[in-house]
Protein backbone atom coordinates (compact mmCIF):
# COMPACT_ATOMS: atom_id res chain seq x y z
CA UNK A 1 0.00 0.00 0.00
CA UNK A 2 1.28 3.40 -1.17
CA UNK A 3 0.25 5.94 1.67
CA UNK A 4 1.47 9.86 0.91
CA UNK A 5 4.98 8.83 2.81
CA UNK A 6 5.36 5.77 1.21
CA UNK A 7 4.85 7.64 -2.00
CA UNK A 8 7.16 10.20 -1.57
CA UNK A 9 9.55 7.94 -0.05
CA UNK A 10 9.38 5.82 -3.46
CA UNK A 11 9.85 8.66 -5.37
CA UNK A 12 13.61 10.07 -3.99
CA UNK A 13 14.45 6.15 -3.91
CA UNK A 14 13.37 6.01 -7.85
CA UNK A 15 15.36 9.38 -8.52
CA UNK A 16 18.22 8.82 -6.37
CA UNK A 17 18.84 5.03 -6.93
CA UNK A 18 18.16 5.40 -10.55
CA UNK A 19 15.04 3.24 -10.80
CA UNK A 20 12.93 4.61 -13.55
CA UNK A 21 10.98 1.30 -13.78
CA UNK A 22 9.60 2.47 -10.44
CA UNK A 23 7.92 5.61 -11.61
CA UNK A 24 5.48 3.99 -13.31
CA UNK A 25 3.93 2.55 -9.73
CA UNK A 26 4.68 6.44 -8.17
CA UNK A 27 2.83 8.37 -11.18
CA UNK A 28 -0.51 8.49 -12.99
CA UNK A 29 -0.04 7.12 -16.76
CA UNK A 30 -0.86 10.81 -17.85
CA UNK A 31 0.96 12.48 -15.14
CA UNK A 32 2.08 16.11 -15.46
CA UNK A 33 5.90 17.72 -13.89
CA UNK A 34 6.21 20.90 -13.75
CA UNK A 35 9.82 22.62 -12.95
CA UNK A 36 10.86 26.53 -11.98
CA UNK A 37 14.34 27.90 -11.43
CA UNK A 38 15.71 30.88 -9.98
CA UNK A 39 19.19 28.98 -10.62
CA UNK A 40 21.04 29.38 -13.72
CA UNK A 41 23.44 26.59 -12.75
CA UNK A 42 20.43 23.98 -13.79
CA UNK A 43 18.45 22.85 -16.79
CA UNK A 44 15.46 21.17 -16.92
CA UNK A 45 12.14 21.34 -19.30
CA UNK A 46 9.36 23.83 -17.58
CA UNK A 47 7.08 20.49 -18.70
CA UNK A 48 6.66 16.83 -18.96
CA UNK A 49 3.35 14.72 -19.63
CA UNK A 50 3.16 11.32 -19.48
CA UNK A 51 4.99 8.95 -16.49
CA UNK A 52 7.51 8.07 -19.23
CA UNK A 53 8.23 11.06 -20.06
CA UNK A 54 9.11 12.10 -15.77
CA UNK A 55 11.08 8.98 -15.89
CA UNK A 56 13.11 9.76 -18.42
CA UNK A 57 14.09 13.27 -17.13
CA UNK A 58 13.68 12.80 -13.50
CA UNK A 59 15.87 9.66 -13.58
CA UNK A 60 17.75 8.64 -16.76
CA UNK A 61 18.24 12.04 -18.02
CA UNK A 62 19.30 12.92 -14.30
CA UNK A 63 21.66 9.66 -13.52
CA UNK A 64 24.16 10.35 -16.54
CA UNK A 65 24.99 13.97 -14.85
CA UNK A 66 24.80 13.16 -11.66
CA UNK A 67 25.62 10.66 -8.99
CA UNK A 68 25.86 9.59 -5.21
CA UNK A 69 22.37 12.01 -4.69
CA UNK A 70 20.47 12.50 -2.16
CA UNK A 71 17.13 14.22 -1.84
CA UNK A 72 15.93 15.17 1.69
CA UNK A 73 12.46 16.20 2.93
CA UNK A 74 13.17 19.21 5.20
CA UNK A 75 10.04 18.72 7.78
CA UNK A 76 9.29 17.58 11.18
CA UNK A 77 5.94 16.14 9.87
CA UNK A 78 4.26 15.62 6.46
CA UNK A 79 1.22 17.67 5.78
CA UNK A 80 -1.38 16.62 3.67
CA UNK A 81 -4.04 18.87 2.92
CA UNK A 82 -6.62 16.37 1.06
CA UNK A 83 -5.43 15.34 -2.08
CA UNK A 84 -2.25 17.87 -1.46
CA UNK A 85 0.95 18.32 -0.72
CA UNK A 86 2.23 21.75 -0.54
CA UNK A 87 5.47 23.71 -0.43
CA UNK A 88 7.54 20.74 0.77
CA UNK A 89 10.65 21.71 1.46
CA UNK A 90 13.48 19.72 0.10
CA UNK A 91 17.48 19.74 -0.10
CA UNK A 92 19.51 17.99 -2.48
CA UNK A 93 22.74 16.98 -2.13
CA UNK A 94 24.99 15.15 -4.70
CA UNK A 95 28.06 14.92 -7.52
CA UNK A 96 28.40 16.32 -10.99
CA UNK A 97 30.60 13.76 -12.43
CA UNK A 98 31.63 15.95 -15.44
CA UNK A 99 33.19 18.69 -13.34
CA UNK A 100 33.77 16.16 -9.93
CA UNK A 101 32.29 18.79 -7.91
CA UNK A 102 29.60 18.85 -5.28
CA UNK A 103 26.05 20.19 -6.20
CA UNK A 104 23.76 21.50 -3.40
CA UNK A 105 20.47 23.02 -3.63
CA UNK A 106 16.98 23.74 -2.31
CA UNK A 107 13.91 24.28 -3.26
CA UNK A 108 10.55 23.20 -2.72
CA UNK A 109 7.80 20.53 -3.81
CA UNK A 110 4.14 20.82 -4.62
CA UNK A 111 2.24 17.36 -5.22
CA UNK A 112 -1.48 16.46 -6.37
CA UNK A 113 -2.45 13.11 -5.26
CA UNK A 114 -5.56 10.54 -6.54
CA UNK A 115 -6.79 7.56 -4.93
CA UNK A 116 -7.22 4.81 -6.31
CA UNK A 117 -9.31 1.18 -4.63
CA UNK A 118 -7.43 -1.01 -1.94
CA UNK A 119 -6.01 2.32 -0.84
CA UNK A 120 -3.41 3.23 -3.37
CA UNK A 121 -2.43 6.93 -4.07
CA UNK A 122 -0.65 7.98 -7.41
CA UNK A 123 0.97 11.86 -7.77
CA UNK A 124 -1.45 13.43 -10.85
CA UNK A 125 0.44 16.48 -11.30
CA UNK A 126 3.61 17.35 -9.14
CA UNK A 127 5.66 21.25 -9.56
CA UNK A 128 9.44 21.47 -8.37
CA UNK A 129 10.71 24.96 -7.61
CA UNK A 130 14.64 25.13 -8.01
CA UNK A 131 15.14 27.98 -5.82
CA UNK A 132 19.01 28.10 -5.19
CA UNK A 133 21.79 25.07 -6.90
CA UNK A 134 25.33 25.58 -5.60
CA UNK A 135 28.40 24.06 -7.53
CA UNK A 136 31.17 23.89 -5.18
CA UNK A 137 34.96 21.92 -6.02
CA UNK A 138 34.84 18.70 -4.72
CA UNK A 139 37.58 16.63 -6.58
CA UNK A 140 37.81 13.56 -4.21
CA UNK A 141 33.59 13.63 -2.96
CA UNK A 142 35.03 13.81 0.38
CA UNK A 143 33.16 17.03 1.43
CA UNK A 144 29.93 15.19 -0.41
CA UNK A 145 30.52 11.95 2.05
CA UNK A 146 30.90 14.00 4.93
CA UNK A 147 27.72 16.02 4.52
CA UNK A 148 25.97 13.15 3.62
CA UNK A 149 26.70 11.30 7.09
CA UNK A 150 25.68 14.14 8.91
CA UNK A 151 22.00 13.89 7.99
CA UNK A 152 19.44 11.45 8.45
CA UNK A 153 17.84 10.39 4.92
CA UNK A 154 15.32 10.93 3.32
CA UNK A 155 13.82 12.83 6.49
CA UNK A 156 15.23 15.53 7.66
CA UNK A 157 13.99 17.41 10.40
CA UNK A 158 14.44 21.11 10.04
CA UNK A 159 16.77 21.71 13.57
CA UNK A 160 18.41 18.15 12.66
CA UNK A 161 20.20 20.29 9.61
CA UNK A 162 20.45 23.63 11.04
CA UNK A 163 22.95 21.54 13.58
CA UNK A 164 24.48 19.94 11.21
CA UNK A 165 25.06 22.29 8.52
CA UNK A 166 25.43 25.68 11.59
CA UNK A 167 28.26 23.03 13.29
CA UNK A 168 30.51 22.14 9.62
CA UNK A 169 29.97 25.85 8.88
CA UNK A 170 31.57 27.35 11.69
CA UNK A 171 34.43 24.60 11.37
CA UNK A 172 36.19 26.38 8.65
CA UNK A 173 35.93 29.88 6.21
CA UNK A 174 35.93 26.75 3.20
CA UNK A 175 32.34 25.91 4.45
CA UNK A 176 30.91 28.91 5.33
CA UNK A 177 28.73 28.47 1.59
CA UNK A 178 26.42 26.01 4.27
CA UNK A 179 24.65 28.94 5.80
CA UNK A 180 22.90 29.47 2.54
CA UNK A 181 21.16 26.30 3.39
CA UNK A 182 20.10 25.86 6.82
CA UNK A 183 15.99 25.72 7.24
CA UNK A 184 15.68 29.77 7.65
CA UNK A 185 16.81 30.24 3.73
CA UNK A 186 13.88 28.12 2.83
CA UNK A 187 11.46 31.28 2.78
CA UNK A 188 7.98 29.85 1.65
CA UNK A 189 6.43 31.55 -1.22
CA UNK A 190 3.68 34.14 -1.31
CA UNK A 191 2.47 32.44 -4.29
CA UNK A 192 1.04 28.54 -5.13
CA UNK A 193 4.16 26.84 -6.92
CA UNK A 194 1.78 24.57 -8.76
CA UNK A 195 -0.88 26.35 -10.80
CA UNK A 196 -4.32 24.62 -11.74
CA UNK A 197 -3.41 23.15 -15.64
CA UNK A 198 -5.82 21.97 -17.75
CA UNK A 199 -4.82 19.45 -20.66
CA UNK A 200 -6.20 18.29 -23.90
Amino acid sequence: MLTHKSLLEAYVHAKDKCCPSLIHDIYEPNAVLSISTSANAVAFPPLVVGAEGIAQTLVTDFATRFTHCRTYYVCDDLKVDGERIEQLPWLVLMREEETASLRIGRGYYNWQTTHHPEQLWRVSEMHIRIDHMMLIADVAGDLLTTLHSFLPYPWLPPRVLDSSFGFIAESSPDFAFLREFRSNKFDLPRERLMPCTSHA
